[in-house]
Parts: structure tokens; C-alpha cells; sequence
């Protein structure tokens, strides 16, 4: 119904909930009780089935919407273009990623939280990166392009397929955000996984570009609400 979502509490210095569709069958005072013990809640849902009236009496209001896809990891063409770049796996090549070597994140739905800003944005996903990297350093790995670090690509493996959890440009790369997907595809692709999948903000045209370039099948998409009390800004 109602519980903490330890990441984020972790990186926004206060309890932060998420909450499922149950929550929204209890009465609105009921909410409020319940909502009154944490800094901001999140709660995600297919647009087809998402409670819109009663999120709106709760006080969540819809900042994203997630595309999902699958890829095959196969199919995706090779280029000439690509051999100069070299990928580095984290269980061969250890490394970690700082908050300034990343491009800034702009189309994160983050931002809409009062207090937040693209350094605290950065702060979340360094901290999510490095724990990907840290638990799943065989499917972790950053792009080179002569000797320099143009970007990272982190991803778990799952029964479903090999879930492409975070792809980032650094701030110096020299590279396009297609040649990082593509490189780092292949390099997934020689592992054995035929399947890969996740979702990103429709917002982000620049990766719905990408993925129809690698000629991804889109799944149904899903939206993201979030509660903040609205008389203070969030700490």
C-alpha cells in the first residue's frame, strides 16, 4: 500500500514513500495520515489502468511518462565507425563515476520536486550508478574513444532479458549518444543475451531516437505521479 523507498530516501536526506494502486481505495483523510511522515511519494501505473480520479484528490500530480521497449541485442547493425571505441567491463576494469564527469540530466521528472536541481538530480543517479557498478560489475561498463571516457552503460540481467538500467554520456565525450548505445550493444550482445529492455521518459527525444534507430518494439507506457506537500517547499 504505502511503504519507504530506501534509494531514495538514502538520497534525498528524508523518508520518501511509494505507494501502490491500493492506497487510493482508502478515504482521502486516511491519504494524509498516512502521507504525513514523508518529505514526497511516488506511485507509477499504465495510463489504463491508473486511478486518475482518486489521484487527483490525493494531491499526486502526473510529471512523466515512461516508453517502455525490448530490443534484440543482435540485430543491431555494427558499424565502421565503431572500431576505434573500446568497452571496459567493471569486473575486469574496475572504475567508479564521480557527479561531474556526467552530462547533466534534463528531462528527469526529479526536477518538478520543490528543492530539487540538476546537481541534486546528479547526486541520485551517481549514487544508483555506482551501486549498479558495484553489484553488477559483469554487466557495467564505460565507453573509450582514444583513451578517454566518453560515457557509461549499466544494466542488470534478469529472467526477462538484460534490463539497460542507465546509459550516460560523460561531459567531455566526443561521441554521439547513438555510437554509446551502439557500441555498448554490441558488447552486451557477444555476453550471450538476446533481449534487452527498459523504459525512459517520453520527454527525452534524444533516447526515443536512438532506440528507433536500433529499431526497438515500444510496449505500452506508463505514468508517473508524485505527492509533495504543497504549502512548503521539500527539504
Amino acid at each position: 500500500m504505502i511503504h519507504e523507498h530506501i534509494h531514495n530516501t538514502a538520497w534525498w536526506g528524508a523518508p520518501v514513500a511509494v505507494v501502490d494502486s491500493t492506497f487510493f481505495t482508502q478515504g482521502t483523510a486516511a491519504q494524509a495520515s498516512a502521507l504525513r511522515t514523508y518529505a514526497w511519494a511516488e506511485f507509477k501505473s499504465p495510463f489504463a489502468s491508473a486511478p486518475y480520479q482518486p489521484l487527483a484528490a490525493s494531491g499526486f500530480e502526473l510529471v512523466d511518462m515512461q516508453i517502455g521497449f525490448r530490443l534484440m541485442l543482435g540485430a543491431v547493425q555494427n558499424s565502421p565507425s565503431l572500431e576505434n571505441f573500446v568497452c571496459q567491463f567493471a569486473d575486469q576494469t574496475p572504475f567508479e563515476i564521480e557527479s561531474d564527469q556526467m552530462r547533466g540530466f534534463e528531462h528527469e521528472r526529479f526536477l518538478c520536486l520543490p528543492g530539487a536541481s540538476q546537481d541534486r538530480v546528479a547526486q541520485r543517479y551517481v549514487r544508483w550508478a555506482n551501486q549498479l557498478v558495484r553489484e553488477h560489475p559483469e554487466w557495467c561498463l564505460r565507453v573509450l574513444y582514444q583513451g578517454e571516457v566518453q560515457g557509461w552503460f549499466l544494466a542488470t540481467l534478469t529472467k526477462q532479458g538484460l534490463y539497460l538500467a542507465l546509459a550516460m554520456l560523460s561531459k567531455s565525450a566526443q561521441v554521439s549518444g547513438l555510437h554509446l548505445y551502439q557500441k555498448a550493444i554490441h558488447a552486451y550482445a557477444a555476453k550471450g543475451p538476446r533481449i534487452g529492455y527498459a523504459a525512459f521518459s517520453a520527454r527525452n527525444t534524444a533516447v526515443l531516437n536512438i532506440y528507433s534507430q536500433l529499431e526497438a518494439r515500444f510496449t505500452p507506457t506508463e505514468g508517473v505521479w508524485l505527492w509533495f506537500p504543497k504549502n512548503q517547499a521539500t527539504t
